[in-house]
């Protein structure tokens, strides 16, 4: 048995991983060749929805679009059956015989291509909805990510906000693999690790009302202020007493995730602290963290209301560009355009902020 396999063993079961169907999930060498008709299909789909958006198309194209459409497929689980993209629900039926981690989200890209993501997901009732693995997102422009922390789902027949696990799936493959000396790191070893981290944290660091914030500290690289803004998400937002224990369980996935992954240390510095102290301490860190969110509010709105910010825009304040050109802002707030003032504001925010990570830190 490999240090990796006696390890997973070892570890105590968590309530949120994995759904009552988990014992039926196929391996994913057996799920890929199950989706492979499929996949094939989505990717013609791609292929010629890419080549008439792009103006390079002909008519033949548009016809040959609608033949792949209505073009059935095999699609294998327990047993074959034959499905068509022009008809979503069947085809999202038989997805679910196939395994019920998997969801299909369709759209239409500029209001006329079909575009598709084909996922894994985790649904649990006491656990956030979480992307676990893209099988396949469609290069035609699309909207399934209004921000790539989130995407929103139909599912069940309603609107349903998923946090984004998938993007961090290779690295914590390659991570563990590094940590724990394994030839190859499962698919299970996977799920759990980012489930961990967004049960436990991110489901709290990651919510809507975070969103124009995150955005802007994203755009302007804002690292200390992102760090500080989801050290106090966190803290506000958790139970710590009913968190920290369960850190404690989970210590060396969750170290892993915010250090080597995720890329934030002071948050996997809190992490670790509560994993070893337990919530011994949680009042005052509740305390600052109340205090640091006023502060951090504050210099935020400073930082929108500043003038003469960005070049040929300088009539503007600062919340004006971010509202007016939310979607394209990481062109128009480039660094390039940044004016001296620009400079100024971001460098007092990132001082600011500082500051704020290192008073919850010795709180």
């Amino acid at each position: 048995m490999s240090k990796k396999a006696t390890r997973r063993s070892n570890r105590p079961s968590r309530d949120w991983s994995y759904g009552w169907w988990s014992h039926d999930r196929p391996d994913r060498e057996t799920l890929m060749k199950q989706l492979d008709p499929l996949l094939r299909q989505l990717r013609r789909v791609d292929d010629l929805s890419c080549r008439v958006a792009k103006g390079d198309g002909r008519v033949g194209d548009l016809a040959e679009l609608a033949t792949v459409l209505s073009e059935p497929f095999e699609l294998r689980s327990s047993f074959s059956t034959q499905a068509t993209l022009c008809e979503p629900e069947d085809l999202r039926r038989n997805l679910r015989q196939v395994s019920r981690e998997l969801h299909l989200e369709i759209h239409a890209a500029d209001g006329r291509y079909p575009c598709y993501m084909l996922s894994r997901i985790a649904t649990d009732w006491n656990a956030p909805d979480v992307i676990l693995e893209d099988l396949h997102v469609s290069s035609v422009r699309h909207d399934f990510f209004s921000d790539e922390r989130f995407a929103v789902l139909m599912k069940d027949g309603r609107s349903r906000t998923f946090l984004r696990m998938a993007p961090f799936r290779d690295r914590v493959r390659r991570a563990a693999n590094r940590r724990w000396g394994a030839q190859q790191v499962d698919q299970t070893t996977c799920d759990e690790i980012l489930q961990t981290a967004a049960t436990l944290v991110l489901a709290a660091v990651w919510y809507e009302d975070q969103m124009l914030p995150l955005r802007v500290a994203d755009v302007l690289g804002l690292e200390k202020f992102r760090t500080a803004l989801e050290m106090v998400a966190f803290i506000l937002g958790s139970d710590l007493y009913a968190v920290a224990p369960a850190l404690q369980d989970e210590r060396d996935d969750i170290c892993l995730f915010f250090n080597r992954i995720y890329g934030s240390r002071p948050m996997a510095r809190l992490l670790d602290r509560l994993a070893r102290r337990g919530a011994a301490g949680a009042t005052a860190l509740e305390a600052a963290a109340r205090d640091a969110f006023v502060s951090l509010n504050g210099l935020f709105a400073k930082l929108l209301d500043t003038t003469d910010a960005l070049q040929d825009l300088e009539h503007l304040e600062l919340y004006k560009v971010v509202l007016g050109g939310f979607g394209h802002l990481s062109g128009i707030a480039a660094r390039e355009h940044w004016t001296d003032a620009m400079v100024e504001a971001v460098q007092r925010i990132e001082d600011r902020s500082a500051r704020s990570i290192q008073r919850l830190l010795d709180a």
